[in-house]
Formats: C-alpha cells, sequence, structure tokens
C-alpha cells in the first residue's frame, strides 16, 4: 500500500508505533536512520541503522550503548532546540543526498502535535528537494505538486480495492486536480483548504493516480474497514 516508492530511499524510523508489518520498508531500504526511541524496533530485529540520531529522551541509554558499541554514528541533540528530532534526521537525509525518504513512526501514538508537524513536514522538503512519505500500519501519507528542486505533479499509489483515498489541500487551493482509479474521479478540479470534497474517496482496484497543476495536495490512503 501507498505510492510507488523510488529506489535508493533512505528508511528513517522515528520513535512513534511502528508495526512489525513495515519491516520490509526497512529491509528495502537504501540506508537506514534511527530517531530516538525508534533505535528499539531496529534493535527487536537485529538490525543497524548507519546513524543514530536524536536528544535521547524516550531512549533507554542501554540501546543507545548498544548501537555505539556496534560501530553506529550517535548524534547527540540538544533537547532544546528549534527542530524536532524527526526535522533533523530528514535534513540530514537531504545533506546525504537522498531524493526519497520513508518515515515510519511519524503517526499516530500519544503525542498528536507530533504527527501534525510530521503532516507539514512533506510540503516544505518538497522545497528541498526530499520526497517525504509518511507510512504506518494501515495509513500512508504523500505529497503531490509543491515547487522547487523536486515538483511532483503527479502520483500513482497502489493499494487493493476498497482502500480510502482522501487528498487535503495543505495550501489556499489546489487546481487542476485529476484522479483515476477512484470511485469518485476528479478532472480538472479544486480543492480547497478546509473544505472535504476530497475526503473518504475509495480504490475501485490495485492502483491509482492522482494530478496536480498548482498548489500541494496531501494523499492520505488507508486500508478498507473490510480487511
Amino acid at each position: 500500500m501507498g505510492p510507488v516508492f523510488a529506489p535508493g530511499y533512505v528508511a528513517v524510523v522515528a520513535g512513534g508505533d511502528v508495526s512489525d508489518d513495515l519491516l520490509p520498508l526497512v529491509k528495502g531500504a537504501s540506508s537506514v536512520m534511527a530517531v530516538d526511541s525508534g533505535a528499539h524496533f531496529l534493535k527487536r530485529h537485529d538490525m543497524l541503522p548507519s546513524v543514530l540520531l536524536g536528544d535521547f529522551d524516550s531512549c533507554d541509554l542501554d540501546v543507545v550503548e548498544h548501537f555505539r558499541r556496534n560501530g553506529v554514528k550517535v548524534l547527540a541533540l540538544e533537547r532544546d532546540k528549534d527542530r524536532t528530532d524527526t526535522q533533523a534526521a530528514l535534513d540530514l537525509a537531504c545533506e546525504e543526498g537522498f531524493k526519497q525518504a520513508v518515515v515510519l513512526g511519524a503517526l499516530g501514538g500519544r503525542r498528536p502535535e507530533h504527527s501534525i508537524a510530521n503532516l507539514f513536514l512533506l510540503e516544505a522538503y518538497a522545497g528541498q528537494g526530499l520526497d517525504v512519505v509518511l507510512a504506518s500500519k494501515d495509513t500512508v501519507v504523500s505529497g503531490v505538486g509543491g515547487r522547487g528542486k523536486l515538483s511532483h505533479r503527479s502520483r500513482i499509489f497502489r493499494g487493493e480495492k476498497g482502500d480510502w483515498v482522501s487528498l487535503f489541500s495543505v495550501t489556499t487551493e489546489a487546481a487542476g486536480v485529476t484522479t483515476s482509479g477512484l470511485r469518485f474521479p476528479l478532472k480538472d478540479a479544486v480543492l480547497r483548504r478546509g473544505a472535504t470534497l476530497g475526503t473518504s474517496n475509495e480504490m475501485t482496484g490495485d492502483e491509482a493516480s492522482v494530478s496536480i497543476e498548482e498548489g500541494f495536495l496531501l494523499v492520505v490512503e488507508t486500508r478498507g474497514s473490510q480487511k
């Protein structure tokens, strides 16, 4: 489920809820970054990231030392800072030249403010040349549109018939929105921030697409209720 991933993506394992179902996304990455308590997931699966970073306010110190002893680069961040640990990891991904980052543990959990912050990162990093995708057990969020170094004007995503697909405009409005493979197709539509026109569409098969002329959309794909 989710967009067609680019070869050579980096997997960023953050400190939110990470299901074992997401392990193939980690194993399929060309590089793996652990963010704070996201290290627990990797240790449980006997995997070593290329780097572990965070302020370690939620990661057990013995886990940090385990990775340090095994040659993992550990970057300790200040607790009082102007960006989240996840954003610091995405900044590092940009510096290292990655074009796509798949972030696990960025949605759900008991800190909704982090989920909201992570959603807004998609548009910001699209402009910096990094395509950010947020993945959880039942939901994948990707972006379409934007300006700057990276401008995905169209996106193909895969799933199963009956999966829910919702489109949300991050910009004031998103113009020229056209979809295929959805129960309620859109053609050259305008979606406005704060409106619900693009909410709860459904896939009619195992592949769908969305394209856009202006603005930036979040594409939220969630497993259908019958699964």
